[in-house]
């Protein structure tokens, strides 16, 4: 098998029929998906997913021609959706690592030859949504070095605003000709199930005392010196 170059990270919960529509969106329309990693989080009180994973996944991923790596978590909640984001960045191989959600859907044909020929570049990988006009990156891309530079993918609960504005200040963003369609709730009216319900977007940005909402005096402190180090390992690379 080939050493993979992207690695998909994809917390995921109650909803095995959704990734599935997901993931075959991703495979089908990827150029060469033996260079395509999936790694997969969900809940251990998830007895739909854990049966699934069990059972069904390991015939699904050999058809694709994919490696995968699926772990068992801890319940974080939607409030701590970085720590799957960071448990399963530090698991990946690949070269890249890619964004992904189980109400997603890849609408571009190659999309994995348009990250990969960005091999050697540091910074931040913005595949537009064609369904939801918003400021950040909601899929990003990021090189796994971005691990090995700054100890973690993102030290606050949403992970695309953490890399946005560091990527972002830091002059460190290309945008590529990948579009997504995102099948949520609130934006397209699928996917309104027990899992949707259960998100919560309320506290977002409004808790100085929750360490995982970007609004903690020490995060603050922390996307200056993240930004003040993306500059300083860039400033003299294209």
């Amino acid at each position: 098998m080939t050493t993979p170059e992207i690695s998909i990270i994809l917390p995921t919960r109650k909803r095995t029929a959704t990734l599935i529509n997901s993931l075959n969106s991703l495979l089908a329309s990827a150029r060469d998906t033996s260079r395509i990693e999936i790694l997969i989080a969900y809940d251990d009180d998830d007895t739909e997913s854990a049966e699934f994973f069990a059972n069904t996944w390991q015939g699904y991923i050999a058809q694709c021609n994919a490696t995968s790596k699926i772990f068992e978590t801890p319940r974080y909640g939607y409030l701590r959706l970085n720590r799957y984001v960071n448990f399963l960045g530090k698991n990946a191989s690949g070269r890249w690592i890619m964004f992904w959600n189980d109400d997603a859907l890849m609408l571009t044909d190659g999309w994995d030859d348009e990250i990969v020929k960005h091999n050697g570049w540091f910074g931040l990988l913005r595949m537009p949504c064609v369904n939801q006009n918003h400021p950040f990156a909601l899929f990003p891309v990021i090189p796994r070095e971005w691990i090995d530079t700054f100890g973690c993918i993102s030290p606050v609960t949403h992970s695309d605003w953490w890399i946005f504005h560091v990527t972002s200040v830091a002059a460190r963003i290309k945008n590529i000709p990948v579009e997504v369609y995102h099948d949520r709730a609130d934006i397209s009216g699928g996917n309104n199930d027990q899992t949707y319900r259960e998100t919560s977007y309320d506290a977002d940005g409004k808790d100085p005392t929750n360490p995982d909402d970007y609004a903690h005096p020490q995060r603050q402190l922390e996307l200056i010196d993240w930004i003040t180090k993306l500059k300083d390992l860039t400033q003299n690379v294209n």
